[in-house]
């Protein structure tokens, strides 16, 4: 990962947040398990991009401090099953909440107002 995080350490530097893949592990109270989960690269240039379930998504992303916000997102346009389908659902909805986020204990997660949306580890 580059940077050493101290175990129950909260922090908003960015360079623990962009250049690195995440992998979702949970979104919402849904912990996800199955392989192929979706996953999330941000750049220091402001673009977010990454695997939804099916297919492949990219858009752009605004981080100051610990505030992030996704913009506009596009997405390849293939079919899959109904229950890929609707975890692709699912997590673009989750990300288009998203208005803060925190590294912890080499966990990245990703707020709304209220409570955690998504939660990712770095892809390996």
């Amino acid at each position: 990962m580059g940077v050493a995080l101290l175990a129950g350490c909260t922090t908003a530097n960015t360079e623990d947040l962009i250049g690195h893949e995440w992998r979702c592990t949970q979104i919402g109270s849904r912990t996800l398990t199955e392989s192929n989960t979706p996953t999330l690269l941000m750049t220091a240039e402001g673009k977010a991009s990454g695997f939804a379930g099916v297919n492949r998504w990219f858009g752009t992303c605004s981080i100051d401090g610990p505030t992030l916000k996704f913009g506009m997102m596009g997405m390849t346009r293939m079919a899959g099953p109904p229950d890929r389908m609707q975890l692709e659902q699912t997590y673009a909805d989750a990300l288009a909440a998203v208005t803060r986020w925190s590294v912890s204990s080499g966990r990245l997660q990703l707020s709304d107002s209220n409570a955690m949306v998504l939660e990712f580890v770095t892809a390996e």
